[in-house]
């Protein structure tokens, strides 16, 4: 969700009204607790402090107190009413709009992957965002459920996925993947790259079941060279890494 100042930032150029900009913050504020509500005075603040004309406060109190999709929040303060909320959702949907994250590579390198598979590249954004952000399990969750993929479409690519499906007609979790791909003689996959599967799974497992346990950056560190290698081998095998994709 945008902030007060992104919101009024983002419609500086349009035709919209002092109140119906006054509404979109009233919207963004009560996005998480609808209760909560602004006076006039610190919505007129809120655009002089982005470079708005200096607003009339009263003038403004008095349209949000004739604007029936408005209600008290406290002493001086307005709020949305929840019908108002639901009909404003699509014309302010732009201020929920998600921020695309930043191609980094804290533990994988995005360059090796092939550009054209978004679903494998989002993956890998989250991950190493996450470890930025120092959410050390949800970068473990997201690394598990990128090895995941890329052995399911190893085996797609052979048309051999079927290998890869437990009594359920589902493919399997990670450990199950494994030993498939451990036993498998007809996939050229170094130790290296088994070793690296076999550091990871630990954590992951750890990560995605322990209740008691928390992933630490040490933890990620331990396992991200060996990682680093499987994953690449994982790509060539599916034809998924860069410098195969773009011949």
């Amino acid at each position: 969700m945008a902030s007060p100042r992104e919101f009024l930032l983002a419609t500086a150029s349009d035709h919209s009204s002092a109140l119906e900009r006054a509404l979109g913050l009233l919207y963004i504020v009560g996005a998480d607790d609808p209760s909560v509500g602004m006076t006039a005075r610190q919505i007129c603040d809120c655009f002089f402090e982005v470079g708005h004309a200096r607003q009339n406060v009263s003038r403004l109190d008095a349209a949000l107190h004739r604007d029936r999709r408005t209600i008290r929040a406290g002493i001086n303060e307005w709020r949305l009413s929840a019908k108002a909320r639901l009909d404003l959702a699509e014309t302010f949907s732009f201020v929920a709009k998600p921020k695309a994250l930043p191609d980094i590579d804290s533990v994988l390198p995005h360059g090796i992957f092939d550009r054209r598979r978004g679903y494998i590249n989002r993956v890998v954004q989250q991950l190493n965002q996450s470890y930025d952000l120092g959410l050390f399990d949800c970068t473990a969750v997201m690394c598990r459920r990128l090895l995941e993929t890329l052995i399911i479409e190893v085996y797609e690519r052979s048309g051999r996925a079927d290998e890869l499906h437990g009594s359920d007609g589902h493919f399997m979790m990670l450990s199950g993947l494994l030993t498939v791909l451990e036993k498998d003689k007809t996939i050229n996959f170094s130790r290296n790259g088994q070793k690296g599967l076999k550091d990871f799974k630990s954590l992951g497992d750890l990560s995605a079941h322990s209740r008691r346990f928390n992933a630490q950056k040490s933890d990620i560190d331990r396992i991200r060279d060996g990682l680093r290698v499987a994953t690449e081998e994982l790509l060539h095998l599916a034809h998924l890494h860069s410098s195969v994709a773009s011949q």
